[in-house]
């Protein structure tokens, strides 16, 4: 039987600090606009678990910050993705995917709608975007884009959270 590889092994384009810009879309949840980013992540548990921890900026100040707490589902192999955001919605169910094509996607849906997030690994970083629809007949609409490479002395060690 295969061994199913670790978040850790699969997500190891995050792990690290990462930095670059992001295209907010205009959405129910608040106005569009350009601003940086800064993201770190690391492995937690052996690898079972990888903790990332994104920031948006506009203006000098964060926007919107998430920490997002990735892991496998044993049964599926599924990765599992559950966002805690500073918007407030919990993260239940948590988004499942799969990998296509080298871009992980992940869907998740809920009675406000449906999302999906990708994750693209990049030679120096990696691209994200997410999409929603407020229902499954309706087109998917863009909510953001972001391109992260990583600092240029490398990708630092992160330390452990208190946590």
């Amino acid at each position: 039987m295969p061994t199913i590889p670790t978040v850790a092994e699969q997500l190891s384009f995050l792990i690290g600090r990462h930095a670059g810009t992001e295209q907010v879309h205009p959405s129910p949840w608040g106005p569009g606009g350009a601003g940086s980013a800064t993201a770190s992540a690391e492995s937690a548990l052996d690898g079972a678990v990888v903790l990332h921890r994104h920031s948006h900026q506009r203006d000098g100040a964060a926007a919107f910050e998430v920490l997002n707490v990735f892991s496998t589902d044993p049964a599926t192999g599924e990765v599992l993705l559950h966002a805690h955001d500073s918007v407030g919605f919990p993260p239940d169910p948590p988004a499942r995917g799969t990998w296509h094509d080298g871009v992980l996607v992940l869907d998740r849906r809920t009675p406000r709608g449906s999302s999906r997030t990708t994750f693209e690994p990049l030679p120096t970083g990696y691209r994200w975007r997410k999409v929603y629809r407020r229902d499954e007949t309706g087109p998917w609409t863009p909510v953001v884009d972001g391109e992260f490479g990583m600092p240029a002395s490398g990708p630092p060690a992160v330390e452990p959270s208190d946590g």
